[in-house]
């Protein structure tokens, strides 16, 4: 537990909070919590206020419970929650990945709560424990202008990016994005710490440029800032309706590829919530129908329930997904942040 502590402080408060970020946060913090007053569930969201909230609203309105959200960056959320555990303020915690989770889950900072739509969701989408949920999903992709890379040029494996012609052509986000953090202890895992390292360092040494956003990502793929990119599936379909030019991969599928990495946004409920039942309607109301159709139609997630139609979006069955616990993604983070400092 001490070892956890000493992780989940490091990481999500010296490595992600800077003062400034600080300052900034109780400030946000006072006006959320002025708003709480009259509210009867309080949000931390990882997820942007573009993506959740016109799903808070429509619980609003279905449910007539008042919601006060307070968005942010999934590990800065979850610092509050870890300074917060004498007196948790948040009833419900959403994040952009798994990993997150299972940190504060060993803190004893989540409560479980098992949401009947879960009981059909695969496994590796939801904690063993009912501890968290996954709520949709997004899989790690290349995405490429198409202007800039042509035919047989399109890589199909993120291998192929350490090649001379990608020299200061590929674009990613660094692992204040905690899906590309996650996408690090992945590659860990499935390739082995010196293998892993070799191939970042390689990218490092062709000229990768590392970014602070995912958005940042793909504008500047489709904007011709760059030629390639590695962000979220997602962000393919923010560049199309933004009308750019840009094309989607989804890398090494071949029989001996070991596929793409998709992470869960979940839902969990923080330990010692004050609106408890609340927090458990809301979750269930996240696995509902019209919440699944606006997380996927709206944000281009991908569904991880059956029986939700994925519209535009490729679904779970439409690719390979590397196959990889998040409670390993988990354990693997320490090491992750140690081992790539350049990200």
């Amino acid at each position: 537990m001490a070892h956890s502590r000493r992780l989940v402080r490091r990481h999500l408060s010296t490595r992600l909070l800077s003062s400034w970020a600080f300052l900034l946060t109780v400030s946000l913090l006072l006006h959320v919590y002025a708003s709480a007053s009259a509210s009867e569930l309080v949000i931390y969201s990882g997820r942007k206020e573009s993506a959740i909230k016109p799903v808070v609203e429509l619980f609003e309105r279905q449910t007539g419970i008042k919601v006060a959200l307070k968005v942010g960056k999934t590990s800065g959320l979850a610092n509050e929650i870890l300074q917060e555990r004498e007196r948790p303020r948040a009833d419900i915690f959403i994040a952009t990945e798994a990993g997150v989770d299972e940190i504060l889950a060993r803190e004893g900072l989540l409560e479980p709560y098992t949401s009947r739509s879960a009981r059909t969701m695969a496994a590796e989408h939801k904690s063993s424990r009912g501890l968290w949920t996954g709520i949709s999903g997004r899989a790690r992709v290349i995405i490429y202008n198409k202007d800039l890379v042509k035919g047989s040029d399109i890589p199909n494996s993120i291998f192929d990016l350490t090649e001379a012609k990608w020299k200061g052509k590929v674009a990613i986000a660094g692992t204040r994005e905690r899906t590309t953090l996650a996408w690090l202890s992945a590659l860990l895992e499935v390739m082995g710490e010196a293998k892993a390292k070799a191939y970042i360092d390689k990218l490092l040494e062709n000229g990768l440029k590392v970014l602070p956003d995912n958005s940042d990502v793909w504008r500047g793929v489709g904007s011709g800032e760059f030629a390639v990119g590695l962000t979220n599936s997602p962000n393919y379909y923010l560049a199309l309706e933004a009308k750019l030019p840009v094309g989607v991969v989804y890398p090494d599928q071949g029989p001996s590829g070991m596929g793409v990495l998709v992470n869960p946004n979940t839902v969990a409920i923080v330990k010692g919530a004050k609106s408890l039942d609340q927090a458990r309607r809301f979750v269930d109301f996240l696995l509902s129908k019209p919440s699944q159709e606006l997380l996927v139609h709206h944000a281009f997630e991908i569904p991880l329930l059956h029986g939700i139609d994925p519209g535009p979006v490729r679904p779970l069955a439409g690719f390979k997904a590397l196959q990889i616990s998040q409670e390993r993604l988990a354990d693997l983070e320490e090491k992750t942040i140690t081992l790539f400092p350049g990200l």
